[in-house]
């Protein structure tokens, strides 16, 4: 079955389809609801919030405007930002980003570790430190759109950036010590 043929099928509410959709997307979906989830909730309630607005909202879906994947995953990110908003804002600490010094280790650095370790790293940065890495670093959404969904100044989602970015190295740093 195409891509063309699952949504339309989804869209005639025919259940093996629904469950071919789910299927075929929910393990990465999962993976995209584990680096945004706020501390103290859990991805698969994410996740199944975000199939929710997935199955109420495909007929919205245009296959001319971009593809079923990241209309998916823009979804998933929206469902978790939502929960974001549910429990509170960020507020920017701006202590130590003058301090920030060299970063251009870091890309050597993220190379050396592996996955599991990377996303470990990522998950323990500040709430608002880890959606907007997600968001810019990993999505490639800009500084604009980051603040724009966020519901924050682009100059805080720069700020987030370089402060995870360094607790990021810190934190390389610190687990490559442990190895010596």
């Amino acid at each position: 079955m195409t891509e063309k043929e699952l949504i339309k099928a989804c869209q005639n509410n025919q259940r093996e389809a629904q469950f071919e959709l789910v299927r075929q997307f929910a393990p990465r979906l999962l993976t995209v609801c584990r680096r945004y989830v706020p501390n103290g909730l859990t991805p698969e309630d994410t996740l199944q919030d975000a199939f929710i607005q997935i199955f109420s909202h495909l007929d919205q879906f245009d296959v001319e405007k971009g593809t079923l994947w990241g209309w998916l995953c823009r979804i998933t990110i929206n469902s978790a930002l939502k929960k974001h908003r549910l429990i509170g804002r960020w507020h920017l600490d701006r202590s130590g980003i003058e301090e920030m010094g060299d970063l251009s280790q870091f890309d050597q650095e993220m190379n050396r570790l592996e996955v599991d370790e990377i996303v470990g790293l990522i998950q323990i940065l500040p709430d608002g430190q880890r959606e907007v890495f997600n968001l810019v670093a990993i999505e490639g959404y800009s500084h604009e759109e980051c603040g724009e969904m966020l519901g924050m100044a682009t100059g805080t989602s720069r700020a987030y950036l370089s402060r995870a970015r360094l607790q990021l190295q810190q934190s390389i740093i610190q687990l490559e010590m442990t190895r010596i």
